[in-house]
Parts: structure tokens; C-alpha cells; sequence
């Protein structure tokens, strides 16, 4: 089972692979180089929120679940381009959003880590 927890923010998102055998960790920045915007929906969107998204989505394609985490909305407008973009069906896979300031490392392994085992309780057929 590949258990997946993805920190995320505007700037950049820290990848947790949740093993049996241990944690595998990525760090992705966004590329800001450029910071034009375009107007879409009555939201002002980066131009660079679609391939910000879709490096972390391609960091994400053993999942199997996926909780993500963070304090602002991008956590949303990830769930929202996993949505719109069929990305290995991982829309499917996410089994909560919460939102949490800026956190240790250490700290998001707890959360996940009482998330997960909470979630496996609770759907685990009696």
C-alpha cells in the first residue's frame, strides 16, 4: 500500500511516501521566474500553478491514497487540477484535505501518520 501525504503551498510542497521499510521525501519549488497572471473563472491564476501541479501529480503515481496538506488554498486548486486533469485517476485517491500552517517535518509525519491510522479504523470492514 502506498500511502501519500503532500504538504503544499503556493511556493513550493514537500512529497511523503509513506513505506513499510521507511519514508521516501521529495521538495518541490514552484518556478516563479515569471510571474505573469491570467484571468480565469473571476480568479486570478499564476501561469505556473498548471506545471507546479503537474510535477507533484507525476511525484504521486504510486499512490494508492492520498492526504494533502496545507495552509492556504492551493491545496484546493491541487485537488481541483487532479480533478480536471484525470492525472493516473488521483483525484480518486484522496482521502482528506486539511489545512495546516507551516509544520516540521516531524510534524506532518505525526499528523499523517494519526490521519492515517484514524481512516484505517474507521473503513476497515468489522
Amino acid at each position: 500500500m502506498n500511502n501519500f501525504v503532500v504538504w503544499i503551498d503556493s511556493k513550493e510542497s514537500f512529497i511523503f511516501n509513506l513505506k513499510t521499510t521507511g519514508v521516501e521525501k521529495s521538495h518541490l519549488k514552484k518556478n516563479t521566474s515569471n510571474n505573469h497572471r491570467r484571468h480565469k473563472n473571476d480568479l486570478h491564476e499564476d501561469i505556473h500553478d498548471e506545471a507546479y501541479y503537474k510535477e507533484i501529480s507525476q511525484k504521486l503515481n504510486a499512490a494508492d491514497k492520498l492526504l494533502i496538506l496545507g495552509p492556504g488554498l492551493a491545496k484546493n486548486h491541487f485537488k481541483n487540477y487532479l480533478e480536471t486533469h484525470q492525472t493516473q485517476q488521483l483525484d480518486k485517491k484522496v482521502i482528506g484535505i486539511e489545512n495546516l500552517e507551516h509544520l516540521t517535518e516531524k510534524q506532518i509525519l505525526a499528523k499523517a501518520h494519526d490521519f492515517y491510522k484514524s481512516y484505517h479504523l474507521f473503513h476497515n470492514p468489522l
